[in-house]
């Protein structure tokens, strides 16, 4: 009986135009799969140049209608995404005094002529070498924003996101609560690479250069939860997603005046092609045999450790 073992490699990339000549829609998706394992992506964006500012202040307050008496409720709900870089917040409040700012500003764009998707199987080894470069389709959102309440009850949640890192706050019940938050995001650029055989995918990398920074300075008399999570860059092939590197949650009850500042950064270096000859070069004295790819360890063999481990060099810098 005859066993078929089989990889799929499928590449989209489709591009989209708007209504409008001047904003276009664009995404492309891609997906690995073997007979024990799958890894897919998904990129979209847009051209846009986005801001806007508000403010509002007032009363919640009771509305008489035709011998009815509506009770007041406030509602406020905003949503932005691009390329993974997002930021959601509603507040829902009930009687009570209302004040509130807000700036938020947005700009995006694609070059999708640029992506490069190659996929390389040198003879003599099983292992597919699948590489997405120079995906340069860069994010900036900036927002602020400013809240008082005082009254029956407010509720007041935020999500800041950037291709898998995220900071996220609830205040909930609360009767008097202020807050100012600023938040700056941006992603530059996206490199990933997929080393898989038939059987299985043995790594995935997700390398996006990117930041998120948050600070909030707030006064809370009900229940504040507070998380954060930055996501690794290797993919848990057996679970079938990317881990936390890091990761908390808090929540406080009762009345508090708190301070978070959060700043989290990814930076990977961008790949030259210009450099064939100095890239083909293994990285003997950085990292050493820990910092070479599977695919160069296993061309090699286990035996090649040594040579590799930086020993020689450390030798000869020694007085």
């Amino acid at each position: 009986m005859m066993h078929r073992a089989w990889v799929i490699l499928l590449i989209i990339i489709i591009v989209i135009f708007a209504l409008s000549s001047s904003v276009c829609g664009v995404y492309w998706s891609s997906s690995v799969s073997a007979n024990s394992s799958h890894w897919s992506i998904y990129r979209q964006n847009t051209n846009i140049s986005f801001n806007l500012s508000s403010s509002v202040e007032g009363k919640i307050s009771p509305v008489v209608s035709r011998f009815r008496i509506l009770s007041p409720y406030q509602c406020y709900y905003e949503e932005i995404g691009a390329n993974d870089v997002r930021l959601r917040e509603r507040t829902n409040a009930l009687e009570g005094s209302y004040k509130s700012t807000d700036e938020i500003k947005l700009q995006s764009t694609v070059y999708p002529d640029e992506i490069d998707i190659l996929v390389d199987k040198p003879v003599g080894t099983d292992i597919y070498t699948i590489e997405y470069k120079n995906e340069k389709w860069p994010v900036f959102l900036k927002a602020i924003r400013t809240l008082t309440y005082s009254g029956q009850q407010i509720n007041n949640r935020d999500f800041e996101g950037n291709n898998g890192d995220f900071v996220g706050a609830n205040f909930l019940y609360n009767h008097e609560f202020s807050k100012e938050q600023r938040s700056v995001i941006w992603l530059q650029r996206l490199n990933a690479t997929v080393l898989a055989t038939n059987d299985s995918i043995l790594l995935a990398e997700f390398k996006p250069t990117k930041y998120l920074g948050y600070l909030i300075t707030a006064r809370t008399t009900g229940i504040a939860d507070l998380s954060y999570r930055l996501r690794d860059s290797q993919y848990d092939v057996k679970h079938q997603n990317y881990p936390a590197l890091i990761e908390g949650e808090e929540r406080y009850y009762g009345n508090y005046d708190m301070s978070r500042k959060i700043e989290m950064r990814s930076v990977f270096e961008k790949s030259n092609d210009t450099d064939d000859e100095a890239d083909s070069w293994l990285p003997c004295c950085y990292e050493g045999w820990n910092d070479m790819i599977y695919i160069d360890k296993k061309g090699f063999g286990t035996g090649a450790k040594g040579v590799f481990d930086c020993t020689c060099y450390k030798g000869t810098t020694k007085a």
